[in-house]
């Protein structure tokens, strides 16, 4: 496989000043450029677009995240268009990213660039996709020789083009909620200007997808693949007095490295009793505490007292892990953006999940403390309320890499809450031979339509997805988070089947140690439910309690820095 330094064809450099964007708690302005910027070359062009709305704020004090992602009244807002004529095979590598710009005069004061906040969007119609986290500005130390972005400026997103093409951003920047503005005096001023950087070239392969490739050969899936456990295990037919009959095919056992496309582009995942995609990636800058009660675990004292009202006093503290722990993972797959998508795995590359503290989980907790509603199967609900355990792992990922030197390598990574397709059972062709009556059965497309097909009365194939289909609940849907839960087609892309015992890297076997996902599969008896794992793919109902499991996207120039993947010697990424 071709190295970095070799597989650059082309270059076009494009520097394109977008905006300069002026914020401070009380005054938030923008002064507009001016001109349309256009690079031609060849067989290439990519212009830059103002649109006529201009950020232009009076009084913008501290605010929270979930306030400053979604602001859209007049002058709180600024979007502009990048789009590109593209003839032949030529591909363009692109990067936005934005620059402290800060002037001062006379008696003028700056405010730390760790209080101002950006957040990028891709707009989608009269949708908006995240693009990012929110993150406080800190600029790259290296430059990135793909896209032309030089050192000392923030990267907000990276991407390729090799067709015609023109994208929407939009771009909000506010003062976060932590600013104390209180005897500064103010008048504060903060300054950036976004650029766009783009070389033409081969798409970029990050070093680490191109060590990946080198220790595995991809494999090919097997005709209905998905049908199958990676041992080849199968339920053959269902049974209404003795329930699922199963059966075993040798010629379906999977392991390896497979690809599939996801929202970004080619994915590679792992699958079956694969033993070479451990890493060892960040480490417990300190003793870490969760709290027990009643053989569950929780994150915080305040958590573990709001789910067990009543017996608030019997919340005690429990080490979950030493200062100077090693953090070991699982490489679920790479991602379509050459990012490593990593399950947590333990502070040991083999841990026996004998308990919490040697297993590969962080807490033992409901996922949602209610279930009578549909609405408690989302990772979120109410149009952005957290569910139980979404502030479980928001919690243990700022107590630990988030607040450490290693969360700059974690990106604000896609995750996929499924609500989409919530209807009655019968409209999925389900089988009443194994529900009953089907009057009071509700399923989303995961159950109905990807994971679950055995269960119809008339043959399917079962057909997970990397991509995360478009929702019209107030619940669940696609997020772009530091850390999140596995989906339960990430499960049966690893080797798991729905109710068939199987044996994949991700089965946590005869233990108790079962875990969430994040993807609802119905409402049944009046409780939503939703997709975890056992010793192979169940559901079960929301305020049950399983194991929590934290997954996190991780992106590095620099490859791994020593390992072959395998359990005596990890990937390290520094």
């Amino acid at each position: 496989m071709k190295k970095r330094e070799n597989i650059v064809i082309i270059v076009v450099l494009i520097v394109m000043v977008i905006a300069i964007v002026g914020v401070s708690y009380a005054a938030f302005n923008y002064s507009r450029t001016g001109s349309i910027n256009t690079i031609t070359t060849g067989a290439i062009t990519m212009k830059y677009t103002e649109t006529s709305n201009t950020i232009n704020l009076t009084g913008a004090l501290p605010t929270t995240d979930k306030t400053g992602m979604v602001r859209l009244n007049p002058g709180e807002y600024f979007d502009f268009s990048i789009s590109s004529e593209i003839t032949g095979d030529v591909n363009i590598n692109y990067e936005i990213s934005a620059k402290d710009i800060t002037v001062l005069s006379g008696d003028q004061k700056k405010i730390d660039g760790k209080y101002i906040k950006l957040y990028l969007t891709k707009l989608n119609g009269d949708n908006e996709e995240g693009l990012m986290t929110p993150e406080t500005y800190n600029e790259e130390a290296t430059a990135n020789d793909y896209t032309g972005r030089p050192e000392g400026e923030m990267s907000l997103y990276t991407s390729s083009m090799n067709s015609s093409e023109s994208n929407n951003y939009r771009l909000r920047m506010y003062v976060d909620e932590s600013y104390n503005p209180q005897g500064d005096g103010g008048g504060l001023t903060f300054s950036v200007r976004i650029n766009v950087y783009g070389k033409a070239g081969d798409k970029y392969v990050p070093l680490t997808t191109q060590e990946i490739l080198e220790d595995n050969e991809l494999q090919e899936e097997t005709t209905n693949m998905f049908n199958y456990a990676s041992n080849g295990s199968y339920i053959s037919s269902f049974d209404p007095e003795e329930g699922p009959q199963y059966g075993s095919e040798p010629s379906q056992v999977t392991n390896g490295l497979y690809s599939m496309n996801d929202e970004d582009g080619v994915s590679y995942y792992y699958r079956g009793a694969v033993t070479n995609n451990n890493v060892q990636f960040g480490e417990y800058a300190s003793d870490y505490y969760v709290y027990e009660n009643n053989g569950l675990y929780y994150q915080s004292l305040e958590s573990c007292r709001e789910a067990n009202v009543g017996y608030e006093d019997e919340c005690t503290q429990v080490k979950l892990a030493n200062a100077g722990d090693k953090m070991y993972w699982k490489i679920v797959r790479v991602n379509g953006d050459g990012s490593l998508r990593l399950i947590y795995n333990g502070t040991s590359a083999n841990p026996d999940n004998s308990d919490l503290v040697n297993s590969f989980a962080v807490g033992k907790i409901p996922y949602n403390l209610e279930s009578n509603d549909p609405k408690y199967t989302g990772y979120t609900y109410d149009n952005g309320t957290d569910s139980f355990i979404k502030k479980e792992v928001d919690t243990w990922y700022k107590n630990t890499l988030g607040s450490s030197i290693y969360d700059s390598k974690v990106i604000g990574g896609r995750f996929c809450s499924d609500s989409s397709g919530y209807k009655n059972a019968s409209e999925y062709d389900v089988s009443e031979a194994m529900f009953g009556d089907l009057t009071d059965v509700y399923m989303y497309s995961s159950m109905g339509d990807r994971l679950a097909n055995f269960q119809k009365n008339s043959p399917g194939n079962n057909a997970p997805t990397l991509s995360c289909p478009a929702t019209e609940e107030t619940y669940g849907g696609s997020y772009r988070l530091k850390a999140g839960l596995i989906t339960a087609d990430e499960l049966v892309l690893a080797g798991e089947s729905s109710y068939v015992v199987g044996n994949s890297y991700l089965n946590p076997g005869d233990s108790q140690m079962w875990y969430w996902s994040m993807t609802p599969a119905g409402f049944y008896g009046g409780n939503a439910t939703v997709w975890y794992e056992r010793e192979g793919l169940d559901i079960n109902d929301v305020n049950f309690n399983f194991a929590v499991r934290p997954v996190i996207n991780v992106t590095t120039d620099d490859g791994f820095t020593s390992g072959d993947g395998t359990a005596s010697s990890p990937y390290k990424i520094s």
